[in-house]
């Protein structure tokens, strides 16, 4: 159970801070995010299978991929001040796919 669910945030963390084609990306937040997620889950292994706690990290960990592939969208700043324009490699979202209700 904590195995696809550590693959999964992995995943989710490569696609939301590089780009499609892997030669540019934020390689600073994305290898921060990696030892972030790789430390979080370090630091729960000690936890027994099925208990409330690891349950409860498990679904943690589910809920940030998902916030990653949803809400997290990389842009560059313009050279004329504080504009900026989605990333190149970025897959564009259609209107309601974030997971929030239209209305």
């Amino acid at each position: 159970m904590a195995l696809p669910a550590y693959r999964n945030l992995l995943r989710s963390i490569s696609i939301a801070f590089q780009e499609a084609d892997r030669r540019e990306g934020d390689t600073r937040v994305l290898t921060s995010a990696l030892a972030t997620a790789r430390s979080n889950f370090d630091s729960s292994r000690a936890l027994a299978q099925g208990s409330n706690e690891a349950t409860a990290a498990v679904k943690h960990a589910e809920e940030v991929a998902g916030i990653l592939r949803r809400n997290v969208v990389q842009g560059r700043r313009r050279d004329e001040g504080e504009k900026f324009r989605k990333h190149s490699g970025c897959r564009a979202r259609k209107k309601g796919e974030n997971g929030q209700a239209n209305s």
